[in-house]
């Protein structure tokens, strides 16, 4: 009886079970955590409005991106639902300071805290500098960020992290980023498109970030 047959099948089914389906590590990880975060608490109860700065990174980011950049920041905070947000353009903040930007690093423009509270009647300030930029892949953004009380400036929480697409952990979290808002639905798996699209990324570091926000 020959039982060539018989042994094939079984040789294609041991060799099918050796090779068992890969875990996604964008579902399973492990996932970029922002550490680099400095609280005093909660948040006082009485920050219920905050006035978000344009970004600041040097005179090498385009203004297109800055404008990209900006309505991430915006989208991404008021979407935590913590805070009512007022935007300050860069239009108002040269009115104002005289600069169309700021680097919460540096020296503030007199009086410019003042001015902020009293212009948007917002009760704290969101500073945004981006210390490291690539819209290329692999996407690079580095986000450092202040939350100032108006008009005293105490630092009320702060974060600052580089975000590298070349990193797996980065990768896998912007993935699954992705993944949960239901974006690249389709007929495979399009996740991977966030690590090529900097407004995507842009949106993506920013929820990150604000979600190690204190809570009240």
């Amino acid at each position: 009886m020959d039982h060539r047959p018989l042994f094939v099948f079984i040789a294609l089914t041991l060799a099918g079970c050796s090779e068992l389906p890969r875990k996604d590590p964008a579902k399973s990880g492990p996932f970029f955590v922002p550490t680099n975060v400095t609280t005093l608490g909660r948040l006082p109860a009485e920050v219920r409005r905050v006035a978000i700065l344009p970004a600041w990174g040097g005179k090498d980011i385009a203004l297109t991106s800055y404008e990209r950049i900006d309505q991430a920041i915006s989208a991404e905070l008021t979407r935590t639902g913590r805070f009512e947000t007022v935007v300050v353009t860069r239009e108002d903040l040269q009115r104002l300071a005289g600069t169309p930007a700021v680097n919460s690093a540096d020296s503030l423009p007199v009086d410019l805290l003042q001015k902020l509270a009293k212009a948007t009647g917002a009760d704290a300030v969101l500073f945004s500098d981006i210390t490291n930029y690539s819209p290329y892949p692999p996407l690079l953004f580095g986000y450092r960020t202040k939350l100032a009380r108006l008009p005293d400036g105490q630092i009320l929480w702060a974060a600052d992290n580089v975000f590298d697409a070349s990193v797996p952990t980065v990768a896998n979290s912007a993935r699954h980023t992705a993944l949960k808002l239901g974006s690249d639905r389709g007929p495979g798996d399009l996740s991977h498109t966030i690590l090529q699209n900097p407004a995507r990324f842009a949106a993506f570091v920013a929820a990150e970030t604000f979600a190690t926000l204190p809570p009240r």
